[in-house]
């Protein structure tokens, strides 16, 4: 998991609106002490969803994140969530952002995978 998780803090985290920033570069999440990122919460279940949907449309994507990641999150009652419906939900807000840090870390690996062997 560490890979995507330091994609998302390369790609992700310096663009969201909670980061706390020393000129251009990122020191560290600002959300308020008790609360966790989703984003980090649920990585595991979010690289499932990117890597199980093969689709052009977000719409797609985002359909399936609902049923596997926001449907079990501490802050959705069933298909109400009030941070989502605020704007202020990390994962909901830079989703396509963190989509495509996912998919770029698995780009790497298969280029690995791929020249794994040859001279």
């Amino acid at each position: 998991m560490q890979p995507y998780l330091d994609a998302v803090r390369n790609n992700v985290c310096p663009v969201c609106l909670d980061a706390v920033m020393v000129g251009n570069q990122f020191v560290r999440c600002g959300l308020p002490a008790g609360r966790k990122c989703p984003v980090e919460i649920y990585l595991p279940q979010i690289v499932d969803v990117v890597e199980s949907v093969d689709s052009w449309l977000i719409d797609d994507y985002v359909n399936v994140l609902r049923e596997k990641v926001c449907a079990h999150c501490e802050s959705s009652e069933g298909d109400f969530c009030a941070l989502r419906l605020q704007a202020d939900c990390s994962l909901d807000r830079y989703f396509m952002l963190v989509a495509d840090a996912i998919k770029e870390v698995d780009r790497q690996i298969n280029a690995i995978s791929a020249t794994a062997g040859i001279p």
